[in-house]
């Protein structure tokens, strides 16, 4: 799991744009960071940030996203951030919630909008709506503020965050969120979205081809030129940066890594690994250590 304590502490140019309740909830209100930190990793927390002026731009997955003026993106637990960055110009706050936390809001049965925000994260809003996104990350900040250390700022947050997100929950679902900065045609966007949920379980062209109704041919000649890639590099590229995410951001094994990507074997991960990177998975973790 990702030490964002320490990543904050490390990278934020101003400790006082960091609004801390514990170590499970955090606010940062127009924060300044000195570096980018450490990718790919594998996201373990609910991250949202709300851009009032300048941008913000990341790859989630295999997704490019910028964030402009009025927008609201959600990264949730288990999502791969490739990098991220801010511009010099940018003003707004992130929410940074740990699963533990999100996992207490016992919300789950309510907001049913998970999936749409895996494939469309993004939300340009406007009016009324921008100023309750924002009124919610305010009122969060100032509650910390305001209790300090008391173990009752934990009640307080719950409740605003169930309110919000039972509120904002049904808009969010209606709204669908928006497009990442580069799409493509329908197929090849249910391929992508395919892989992204499939490829711990399937690595060949032969399945997602099935699944989609096409094939592997067809398939493979219409990822190519939408793509400039063929469909069997993204999904190996899916695969590979799950990988090196875990390799980067968590104290997993090889062989935890292995088992969490569903390869039969330590040693067939390497080999997949090596072929793909030109390095073992040790090598490449040895390799980054320093960064």
């Amino acid at each position: 799991m990702v030490d964002f304590k320490k990543i904050l502490h490390r990278d934020v140019r101003d400790p006082g744009s960091v609004i801390a309740a514990g170590d499970d909830f955090f606010i940062l209100d127009n924060p300044e960071f000195i570096s980018t930190g450490r990718f790919p990793y594998k996201n373990d927390w609910l991250i949202a940030t709300l851009c009032v002026s300048g941008s913000a731009s990341g790859i989630i997955n295999l997704r490019e996203y910028r964030v402009e003026p009025g927008g609201f993106i959600i990264i949730l637990p288990g999502q791969v951030i490739v990098r991220s960055a801010l511009s010099d110009d940018f003003r707004g706050k992130i929410l940074l919630m740990s699963k533990r936390f999100s996992d207490s809001l016992d919300i789950g049965r309510t907001l049913t909008i998970t999936a749409s925000i895996e494939q469309r994260p993004y939300y340009q809003f406007e009016g009324e709506t921008i100023g309750v996104v924002f009124s919610y990350l305010s009122s969060c900040e100032a509650m910390i503020r305001l209790n300090g250390g008391n173990p009752v700022v934990w009640d307080v947050l719950r409740l605003l965050a169930r309110a919000f997100f039972l509120g904002a929950g049904p808009l969010l679902k209606k709204r669908g969120g928006t497009s990442p900065t580069k799409t493509y045609g329908k197929l090849t966007e249910d391929f992508l979205a395919l892989v992204e949920k499939q490829y711990r379980e399937h690595r060949q062209l032969d399945y997602y081809a099935g699944e989609l109704g096409r094939s592997p041919k067809y398939l493979s000649r219409r990822i190519k030129e939408e793509t400039g890639q063929n469909a069997t590099d993204w999904i190996d590229r899916c695969v590979i940066l799950d990988a090196e995410a875990q390799l980067l951001s968590t104290k997993k094994t090889v062989l935890e890594v292995s088992d969490s990507l569903g390869f039969p074997s330590q040693s067939f991960f390497g080999k997949y690994f090596k072929r793909v990177t030109g390095l073992s998975p040790k090598e490449f973790r040895r390799s980054r250590a320093d960064l």
